[in-house]
């Protein structure tokens, strides 16, 4: 990507899938420039600028920054910057307790918010995404825009050492690609919370729209959220390493396949449902219940490939899960017949 000054940013060469629009009233769009297919891998970004760490102080962006050439540091500078925020919508003290580095970046963070002019952190932290156990810079990621109900998602590939996007739901010619900044799950409160860091109000149909009136998409994906909270804290604790014990407790089956229903009516195809998919097929599995665990376990990798790929690191997992189902059930129709 090539920025001259006052230039509408280019995608990626050879990008085919979408086209960077100017919006007014807020900076720039990605716009699909044909109908686009679940599924679809859109993008894979290298890091502009990237820290290999968490928690990093405006010294580590800095000298992450001093690597870059002249033309990076003029694309970097093309991105939008958190500043010139309203100091009143921020706590003006950090607790006693806050140990001296947090203190620090929590500091340098909100004086670079409340800033007159874009810095390197102020451009960092509203632009900055995941990379393992750091983050970075992704110039062609930076530019999608937020929705709480997204058609496409975002992943860190380790694989591949890039930042992949893909659509998670069909998008039509000409509709704008979305990802969300903030967990899809949370009420609106608590997006709007979370997306005040990067300086805007969202005006998604799910945070624009009366949650009051029963018949609007607010209303209705507000009660899905809130169910997903709830199910989300009765479950998480007895899944993964703790599935076992899960199985365990009352309803749980049931609760997942909630899960499952609720984040699919939500459009939320991401890796998060796959997950939910995955641990139905491994209960089921080891209830004997195959027909249900094969099921299941399809469900999880279509979504797994559909939002993250074939070449992330844990997809393999997810595709020997339904081999041993498989094999299990073939082995039961073989002595079923004999």
């Amino acid at each position: 990507m090539v920025v001259s000054d006052g230039a509408i940013p280019t995608p990626p060469e050879g990008n085919e899938y979408y086209e960077v629009r100017k919006i007014p009233g807020k900076g720039y769009g990605c716009f699909a420039l044909a109908p686009i297919p679940r599924g679809t891998r859109i993008l894979e970004d290298d890091p502009l600028l990237a820290i290999p760490f968490g928690a990093c102080l405006k010294s580590d962006i800095e000298d992450a920054a001093a690597r870059l050439t002249p033309e990076q540091k003029k694309l970097y500078f093309s991105l939008h910057s958190g500043h010139g925020q309203d100091p009143k919508q921020w706590p003006s003290k950090i607790h006693g307790s806050v140990d001296p580095r947090e203190r620090q970046r929590i500091e340098e963070q909100h004086a670079a918010r409340i800033g007159n002019e874009a810095t390197w952190m102020s451009i960092f932290q509203i632009n900055c995404m995941e990379m393992g156990k750091g983050a970075a810079v992704f110039p062609h990621a930076a530019r999608f825009n937020h929705s709480c109900n997204p058609n496409a998602c975002f992943s860190w590939n380790a694989s591949i050492t890039k930042e992949t996007i893909h659509v998670m739901n069909d998008v039509a010619a000409g509709k704008e690609i979305t990802i969300s900044y903030c967990d899809m799950i949370h009420d609106k409160p608590s997006r709007a919370y979370e997306l005040k860091h990067y300086g805007f109000v969202c005006d998604c149909p799910a945070c624009a729209g009366d949650e009051n009136d029963e018949t609007s998409f607010a209303h209705q994906s507000a009660v899905r959220r809130f169910l997903l909270q709830e199910l989300e804290h009765e479950t998480r604790m007895w899944r993964g390493a703790m599935l076992l014990e899960g199985i365990q407790q009352p309803q749980f089956v049931n609760k997942l396949l909630q899960l499952a229903a609720l984040h699919g009516l939500e459009g939320d195809y991401t890796a998060r449902l796959a997950a939910v998919y995955l641990d139905i097929a491994l209960v089921c599995e080891h209830q004997n219940d195959l027909g249900m665990a094969k099921a299941a376990a399809v469900k999880a990798g279509q979504v797994k490939k559909d939002c993250q790929g074939v070449d992330f690191p844990n997809y393999e997992h997810y595709i020997e899960v339904l081999d041993r189902i498989k094999t299990k059930l073939a082995l039961r129709e073989t002595e079923h017949n004999v």
